[in-house]
């Protein structure tokens, strides 16, 4: 579960399909106003309390929610006003159903930085990346202490989660922070590519 504090009466919520599992809640009841629902987000409320200091009134609270494919949602939780109909509490709101009006998707451009064990790894990485139609930004760097590093650039609908088209990088090499690891190749890395995914996809 990872948690996002948007301001002091909305927090962003993001489920796995384990952590669903943890809390009782079934994905395809999500819009239901039950007592099940009740309990399972009384459950999951009271996760997110031993994570983080934050508490909502859960006779006051909305629920916009967004499934995922893998079987989890992200959650936007809300502290109703007071002034709000409380007949809306803990009615979660379809994601679809919320906009008036059709609304443009967003798309955020991220990096992401992965180190390797081995040139092989790399070489694979690179020549999956071309499989799958990357379109984006790649370099490639060896550590002189040992191991490899790529960093990639892309554009993300979503501004936290990877998407599937780079996701399986992880196979090949450890995700690592993107700050540390640019901070890091200024005194301990050598440029191996400049355009890694084209040039290196071949050696593989």
């Amino acid at each position: 579960m990872e948690l996002i504090r948007i301001n002091d009466r909305k927090l962003k919520i993001m489920l796995t399909a384990t952590d669903m599992s943890h809390v009782e809640m079934d994905a395809e009841r999500l819009g239901e106003d039950s007592e099940q629902m009740r309990r399972s987000f009384r459950l999951l409320m009271r996760e997110v309390r031993r994570k983080i200091a934050f508490d909502l009134d859960d006779r006051r609270v909305s629920v916009q929610y967004f499934p995922s494919r893998e079987g989890g949602c992200e959650m936007f939780v809300s502290s109703l006003p007071q002034n709000e109909d409380k007949k809306r509490s803990l009615a979660a709101i379809p994601a679809v159903g919320l906009p008036a009006k059709p609304q443009k998707a967003q798309s955020f451009r991220r990096e992401s930085a992965y180190r390797m064990k081995e040139m092989g790894d790399l070489l694979r990485a690179c020549e999956r990346l071309k499989s799958s139609r990357f379109r984006g930004e790649s370099r490639a760097y060896r550590d002189r202490r040992g191991g490899y590093l790529l960093l990639i650039g892309f554009v993300s609908p979503s501004p936290i989660r990877v998407p599937e088209e780079v996701a399986f990088l992880s196979e090949y090499g450890e995700l690592c922070n993107l700050t540390q690891v640019k901070i890091y190749i200024r005194e301990h890395a050598s440029l191996i590519s400049e355009r890694a995914v084209e040039e290196l996809a071949s050696l593989a």
